[in-house]
């Protein structure tokens, strides 16, 4: 019997390789598996066993990651803080023809000590109608066409209270008729301690669409099955340090830009008395939900006093019919629709306890009309502040509680203006949208850029990070990540069937670092040699994570400095608390 072979590629952080895999039995819409070419002409005698290592690398389409003769095979070699998430990719294939691969791990061992690690498969989605791997599966083994890698995802969840040092494990690869492979991986484990996602101090904001979960799932809005199916994914983002909760006060705040709608959480209906009263029902089950069972208790974001198209639904008790009324700002009848709400609203939210984390969320309007909401607001809702997204800070800046311009634009935010900001107890954050195309989140974005904006964040001191879409999917983003205009991948960071992403993953890797920078700096007062240690990563940290150098394309390259630059400020903080 003639034995196929298979080959094992390293990959800390970015390859992405063709293949198929099945649908979860759990999904409701049908997978589109996208096979790798047909290379089942190879020769049946391939004997060839390799071990090649890979960085930052995300092929499309059938392409075989190309073989480097004369390799030696070296550990997958990764570090963490107690209490960090680490991960990197493997690369498996076969040489002959088409098998049925499967993966498995071993604990990674340091004497009798053993931390659990899981091992799984990653499949294609198209985007911008190129084989794309993004999809980090649930599921362990899988058809492979043969001639090119199949991309799985290793991932260990250090405990924090894990035994600092060197632990060993093993990642084995199978399929019937071939002997299995194995790739040795080597953790080390710093003494450093990561808190819990609750603890972290960043601001993350990343907006929740729960009307893109009832659909995927066909199960009824708001019902026990919804709430159900959403909570895998919801605590899958609160355990990347979300702090906002996504509400919306009226229908499509943003004027019909994604698949599902965003409709009301707020039911507004006008008596036959003509007196407008508000059913409040569903939004305080989503953030119940949120707050209470999920645990994000941040902000509570409601939009929006100003939506795009500046109206607002309601149904009408005497016509039996739904109307809608104009709202524009600086007009007598935006005061007159929002100052009765916002009385209302703010003795609701009072009641509950949340009037304190109320913000009322705008998205990229003009000063003059935040200047009119930030006035009623004042007026009628005491508690409540602003949180705005913007194109270009102004002078507007200075005065609203959350601020997040786009990173292009993040500079104007920095300075004099941030200690200002930060000194008056405000949040300064910055967001990337469908622009800029680098760095950002897109399912093609080479990966290191979104590790990279945590980063950024952390160099310039920043609270945090806002995208818009944590979850507005297409039909079926198993598919396809395409979406009308927008770039692939712009409305979703996640998958249906709670499957996360490689961007996701390394996003949260770059969260993940910027607590850590805000950990070693919070040691600056220990010793002057601390104090200097901690002042020479931020002199380093800043001049890598800038604006102008994000555009470019070291993005990996600057990340694995700052790892470095993280790990010596580490060791100079040791070495002076020791002196």
């Amino acid at each position: 019997m003639i034995l196929r072979k298979m080959v094992i590629s390293v990959c800390v952080g970015g390859l992405a390789a063709a293949s198929a895999m099945g649908q979860n039995p759990a999904d409701r819409h049908p997978a589109y598996d996208v096979t790798s070419p047909d290379t089942t002409t190879l020769p049946l005698a391939a004997t060839r066993l390799q071990i090649a290592p890979a960085t930052e690398l995300k092929l499309t389409g059938g392409n075989p990651y190309p073989f480097v003769e004369g390799w030696e095979t070296k550990p997958l070699q990764l570090n963490a803080w107690r209490g960090e998430r680490c991960s990197g990719q493997l690369a498996v294939s076969t040489e002959g023809r088409a098998a049925q691969l499967g993966v498995s791990c071993s604990p990674l061992c340091r004497g009798d000590k053993a931390i659990p690690a899981t091992v799984r498969m990653i499949r294609y989605t198209t985007a911008n109608k190129v084989m794309t791997a993004d999809i980090i599966g649930n599921e362990s083994s899988c058809e492979h066409s043969a001639g090119v890698h199949r991309a799985v995802w290793y991932e260990v969840n250090v405990p924090q209270d894990a035994e600092p040092g060197l632990y060993k494990g093993r990642v084995t690869a199978t399929a019937p008729g071939c002997e299995p492979v194995v790739q040795e991986v080597e953790l080390y484990v710093y003494p450093a301690v990561l808190p819990a996602p609750k603890d972290w101090r960043i601001h993350l904001d990343l907006w929740q669409h729960p009307q893109a979960v009832a659909r995927w799932h066909d199960v009824e809005p708001w019902s026990r099955a919804h709430f159900e199916v959403m909570r895998p994914l919801m605590q899958r983002l609160a355990e990347a340090g979300q702090k906002c909760i996504t509400c919306t006060l009226l229908d499509e705040a943003w004027n019909g830009q994604t698949y599902d709608w965003f409709p009301s959480m707020v039911r507004w209906v006008r008596g036959r008395d003509g007196v407008m009263r508000y059913d409040y029902s569903k939004l305080d089950a989503w953030i119940h939900f949120m707050h209470d069972e999920i645990g994000i208790r941040g902000q509570i974001s409601c939009y929006s006093m100003l939506p795009w198209h500046l109206k607002v639904k309601y149904f009408d008790e005497s016509s039996g019919r739904e109307a809608e009324l104009s709202a524009q700002p600086g007009k007598p009848e935006f005061e007159a629709v929002w100052a009765p709400f916002l009385r209302d609203f703010h003795r609701h939210m009072q009641e509950k306890g949340w009037a304190q984390k109320t913000c009322i969320a705008i998205d990229e309007r003009p000063d003059y009309m935040v200047r009119e909401a930030m006035r009623l607001v004042r007026e009628n809702a005491p508690s409540f502040r602003i949180a705005s997204a913007v194109d270009k800070p102004s002078a507007l800046t200075r005065e609203v509680y959350n601020i997040s311009p786009v990173i292009t634009h993040a500079g104007t935010a920095l300075g004099s203006l941030l200690h200002e900001r930060k000194a008056a107890g405000r949040i300064t954050t910055f967001y990337v949208c469908l622009h800029p195309v680098t760095p950002n989140t897109f399912t093609a974005s080479p990966p290191a850029q979104a590790e990279w904006l945590g980063f950024f964040a952390a160099a310039h001191q920043l609270d945090g990070f806002l995208r818009w879409a944590y979850n507005s999917w297409n039909r079926n983003p198993l598919e396809t990540t395409d979406f009308g205009s927008w770039p692939s991948g712009d409305c979703f960071l996640v998958y249906p069937g709670n499957r996360s992403s490689i961007r996701f993953e390394r996003l949260r890797d770059g969260i993940e670092e910027f607590e850590k920078i805000n950990i070693l700096r919070a040691r600056a007062g220990e010793s002057p040699q601390a104090a200097a240690a901690v002042e020479s990563m931020n002199v380093r940290l800043a001049a890598l994570f800038t604006v102008q150098r994000s555009t470019g394309n070291t993005h990996a390259q600057d990340v694995q400095a700052a790892r470095a630059i993280i790990e010596e400020t580490m060791a100079a903080l040791e070495k002076s608390s020791r002196q």
